[in-house]
């Protein structure tokens, strides 16, 4: 269980929690500027089609893509070890 209550599923952790959402903004921002958007832009798709697009095989996934997610997730793992 995450701090906030909720179960600590991917979908959670990659989109939603708000301990990551420094982290998830950062990547989102490199996401955002390779999939062609302003990095304004609020860009609209379901839990699902953002998790093939930032883990799964997307044709729309590049390498400066991949490496932002893997270093959200080692963010993310690095903060959640030292909280415990």
């Amino acid at each position: 269980m995450c701090d906030s209550g909720e179960y600590e599923t991917v979908e959670h952790v990659m989109l939603e929690c708000v301990k990551y959402a420094r982290d998830r903004y950062e990547m989102m921002q490199v996401v955002l500027t390779e999939l062609g958007h302003n990095r304004s832009e609020r860009v609209e798709q379901t839990g699902r089609e953002w998790r093939v697009v930032l883990l799964g095989p997307s044709r729309e996934t590049n390498e400066r893509m991949i490496e932002a997610v893997k270093e959200f997730l080692e963010r993310m793992w690095r903060a959640r070890c030292t909280d415990g």
